[in-house]
């Protein structure tokens, strides 16, 4: 802390330019630091680990905001001035940090947690040198490191049951072993291409576990940690999964994906929560996913207590949670948006007059209640971040934005005809447009989707850019060439459009068809920047 405060009091002014509540983001550091120190060795105050997040994270993350990759993982937003407030903070790049109790880092601690496996894994002597190096060569090393890692040799080492590991059980051709020596934390390293290797076994509160074949060999890593300081919970007397890898750090893959989710969910159906809670914060579970549980078929309730957990949808404790927190949630937004609505008899039918904010609620589809509604007035339309498999019921006229993103969309139809502003339908599971709006005056965002054709988008009018990305990607100019992006799009713009591959973090250009590459932000939250 106070090296910290010494760099901090320093450099106040810098910082001050971009960041109002800067001392939030240095306690979200702080506990991130605080916590991988409990399993991982070198993270002293004061130390070259400690001293490289407080000087060279710092200075990237109090950066000019137009990186909008960082606004998007430190949760940034534009400071609204207070009357009182010191005059620099008046200043339009001032930012305010959103995260609270890890709330909004804590789905991008697995990306800093990684660099913190990568600084252990250097000798004393280079681990001195990463102090000053900024931010942006550290993610460079790490790459090159992952790619090191997914090359080396599985080790000859013969590791020995009973001493190097033990096993858990058997799940037909495959067993679940806890390694439990340096070698075999080693072995399961090199075999599956990440940084496990360089993990503390000797940590009280850290255990690996891996699932081997029949030859022996790893397809999937998993790491638990016990921990305290939940409601009603004495110390240790908690346990997560917090990361879950197959090969190379991705998700556990074909096979292995089922074999992983049955022992997650038989660990976890061992574990404990509060079935007489009244609300999610009394629920105190003893058991839970932090992180990686999309890759196994679970998924993310983000509850108002700020848990984060994933969840499996036919276990108890999710049956409870929904009950108790999702049906309410889902019937207050409805409400909110009921307030708004109104009978227009020229349009024989309901408008909604400003916003209408469905986001964020899990639900399947849009609300019953809204399809009679014919248009949304001055405002915006958000159903993002649910579990929306088609725009059915949705309004017809959209004077604002549309938001669909991160849904699970398999076709557009049933949308929206006329939207003012932009469409936006990125990650979500769309083969083709069938359905696409016939009039869009702003930007169209359908990146991330497993395109196969732009059937649909022929008739529509986008007054701004559209942009556009196959996921996975198949080359730089491929899906542009052969989908015949520009054919599709025959209304762009006021001019001709053209079609291009565009690398930076965002796109401001407007008339044009713009392949965004991976990596690129590919589309707004719905909140002015």
């Amino acid at each position: 802390m106070d090296t910290f405060k010494v760099y901090y009091e320093a450099n106040i002014l810098y910082y001050e330019a971009n960041i109002a509540n800067i001392d939030n983001l240095k306690g979200e550091i702080v506990d991130l630091l605080r916590h991988e120190g409990r399993t991982k060795p070198n993270l002293e105050t004061g130390g070259p680990i400690h001293k490289w997040f407080m000087n060279s994270f710092m200075k990237w993350a109090t950066q000019p905001s137009k990186n909008y990759e960082l606004e998007d993982i430190l949760g940034l937003e534009p400071h609204e001035y207070k009357e009182g407030e010191p005059e620099w903070m008046k200043k339009p790049d001032v930012m305010d940090f959103q995260g609270h109790g890890l709330v909004q880092l804590h789905s991008h601690w697995p990306k800093f947690t990684h660099m913190i496996d990568y600084f252990n894994s250097l000798s004393d002597h280079d681990r001195e040198k990463i102090v000053k190096k900024p931010y942006d060569q550290v993610e460079d090393e790490v790459a090159a490191w992952d790619v090191k890692l997914g090359k080396a040799k599985v080790s000859d080492a013969n590791l020995k049951e009973g001493t190097d590991y033990d096993v858990l059980y058997k799940d037909g051709d495959y067993t679940w072993v806890k390694l439990a020596t340096k070698a075999a934390y080693k072995c399961e390293g090199e075999a599956m291409g990440h940084c496990v290797g360089g993990y503390d076994p000797d940590s009280p509160d850290n255990t690996i576990i891996s699932l081997w074949d029949k030859k022996g060999e790893p397809h999937v890593t998993i790491e638990m940690q016990q921990y305290g300081g939940g409601p009603g919970q004495p110390k240790g007397n908690i346990e997560e999964v917090v990361q879950i890898k197959g090969k190379q750090n991705a998700a556990p893959a074909g096979k292995y994906k089922d074999v992983t989710a049955r022992f997650v969910k038989k660990w976890l159906g061992k574990g404990t929560f509060n079935e007489q809670a009244k609300d999610i914060s009394e629920l105190e579970p003893s058991r839970i996913v932090r992180d990686d549980g999309e890759g196994i078929g679970m998924f993310r309730h983000e509850g108002h207590d700020g848990a984060w957990h994933w969840y499996f949808e036919d276990s108890k404790i999710w049956d409870k949670i929904y009950k108790m927190d999702i049906l309410p949630m889902q019937q207050a937004r409805i409400q909110d948006v009921k307030k708004t609505m109104f009978e227009d008899p020229s349009v024989d039918g309901l408008i909604i007059d400003g916003d209408a904010n469905l986001s964020y609620s899990f639900f399947t589809e849009i609300p019953k209640e809204l399809a009679n509604v014919k248009g949304v007035m001055d405002g915006n339309f958000n159903v993002q971040n649910n579990r929306l498999t088609s725009l059915k019921n949705s309004p017809l006229d959209i004077e604002g934005n549309f938001y669909a993103a991160h849904n699970e969309l398999e076709t557009l139809e049933g949308g929206p005809l006329m939207v003012d502003k932009s469409f936006y339908v990125d990650n979500n599971n769309l083969k083709n447009l069938k359905g696409l709006p016939e009039h869009i005056s702003g930007d169209l965002h359908i990146n991330m989707n497993p395109l196969e054709s732009l059937e649909g988008a022929e008739n529509t009018y986008v007054g701004g850019t559209v942009f556009v990305q196959k996921y996975p990607m198949v080359g730089d100019h491929e899906f542009l060439e052969k989908d015949n992006v520009i054919a599709a799009f025959k209304h762009v713009g006021e001019g001709k459009p053209k079609g291009k591959l565009n690398t930076d973090d965002r796109q401001e250009t407007e008339g044009e068809v713009q392949y965004v590459a991976t990596g690129a932000r590919v589309y707004p939250l719905p909140h002015k920047y």
